[in-house]
């Protein structure tokens, strides 16, 4: 019985994560967005941060209080017939508007927390992006390596062929033998760095496992970049730059407060005496305020006003470091866009065109396999790279929408 539940388990495992259907982009980002670790973490650092901005608006909760003394002692406090009752009311009021500065202090804290959260789901959308084309790639290259494996082949048959008939030598036949192995290997290689690459998808929801068996992809479409300048006016309203700038007017709004807790704040008291031997009743009054002789609260304004220069200069260094950014991805963009548009309109044509011509004349042997062998590499070799450059262009295109990305 125990081994055929288990048998039952590695078959539903087995079926559970077996690939099945194609992926689109549009699915994949459903999918990211609506299982992503990464946004449930963003999603609940905004909701605390809310509790705190509600929690920060309260007042001070009032106390009640009751004494009672002159009781349960001997002589004349024997018995409850001398007792005195107290009653008291105690409010805190806060001075300097205290209470209006936490609470913009801790609003504009709220504040950064839902621009974190839009910024980490362009994050995701980015690394999503980039994970997707990445894929795209390996099974482009899992096709090239395939084509180069059946190529391989086919001239190792006829290298043999030859060397049957007596028309070559028994070295050609083994080198178009190695080229036929190596062949093979880059192609399981390949399909191994698709696996990989599946599974770094994947992770970008959530999933160990990839429940898919390929993605579809515009690959080979290539569009111009725009100006450089016209991504540059974007970058302002960057998430990060204003999840810094919400950082910085409540860093600023603290500093503010922690000011104005040199202040004491003020508790008055208000209540009912009742005397049971003298039958006496009357209210009483007080009032509490600390002498600030000592503490001035001047750590915590020291702390304050420093904490507030470093969130101005950690703004001033996020801008230059994506303003960098930028112009590095948009260097890059350009570079793999007139890469991939040369290797396409001009290498790949005339590498197709030397290996057929040395094939052919491999076949009537007017050349020998060095040459087709040469052929073969570089047409493969120009087929590897222009996939390469495809690639670093939708990733660099990935890295600019997010850097030209705008909170709603």
């Amino acid at each position: 019985m125990v081994r055929i539940i288990g048998l039952f388990l590695c078959l539903f495992f087995i079926c559970s994560s077996a690939q099945s259907d194609p992926l689109y982009f549009e699915e994949a980002v459903e999918r990211a967005l609506r299982r992503s670790p990464t946004l449930q973490i963003a999603s609940s650092e905004a909701y605390s941060a809310k509790g705190q901005q509600e929690q920060s608006g309260l007042y001070p909760n009032p106390q009640a209080s009751f004494e009672i003394e002159n009781f349960a002692g001997n002589n004349q406090w024997r018995g409850w017939g001398h007792r005195e009752e107290r009653y008291f009311y105690t409010q805190l009021f806060e001075t300097a508007n205290k209470r209006q500065l936490r609470y913009q202090t801790f609003s504009y804290q709220y504040y950064a927390s839902l621009v974190g959260y839009k910024a980490a789901k362009l994050v995701l959308l980015n690394r999503l992006s980039r994970a997707f084309s990445a894929v795209s790639a390996a099974q482009e290259l899992v096709l090239v390596a395939n084509e180069q494996e059946k190529i391989a082949k086919e001239i190792y048959i006829i290298a043999k062929k030859k060397v049957d008939y007596g028309k070559d030598t028994l070295i050609q036949q083994k080198k178009a033998e190695v080229a036929y192995f190596e062949a093979i290997q880059a192609h399981q290689n390949a399909i191994i760095d698709l696996n990989i690459a599946k599974r770094k998808l994947t992770l970008t929801w959530g999933s160990a496992n990839p429940d898919f068996t390929e993605v579809f992809f515009p690959f080979y479409e290539l569009h111009s970049p725009v100006i450089f300048e016209e991504c540059l006016l974007h970058l302002c309203n960057q998430p990060e730059i204003i999840q810094n700038a919400y950082q910085h007017l409540s860093a600023q709004e603290n500093w503010r407060l922690e000011k104005a807790n040199r202040i004491p704040n003020v508790t008055l008291q208000a209540g009912y005496k009742t005397s049971y031997e003298t039958k006496d009743q009357g209210l009483m009054a007080g009032i509490y305020i600390p002498i600030p002789l000592f503490d001035q609260n001047q750590g915590n304004i020291k702390q304050a006003y420093f904490d507030m220069l470093k969130t101005g200069h950690q703004g001033q260094q996020l801008w230059l470091l994506l303003e960098n950014k930028l112009a590095v991805a948009y260097e890059e963009l350009q570079r793999a866009y007139s890469e991939a548009k040369r290797i396409k309109e001009q290498t790949l044509e005339s590498a197709i065109l030397a290996f057929e011509l040395a094939e052919k004349g491999y076949h009537e042997g007017k050349f020998e396999y060095l040459d087709v062998l040469d052929a073969q590499r570089t047409l493969f070799d120009v087929k590897k790279k222009y996939i390469e450059v495809l690639n670093l262009y939708h990733s660099k295109r990935a890295d600019i929408d997010y850097l030209n990305s705008q909170t709603d």
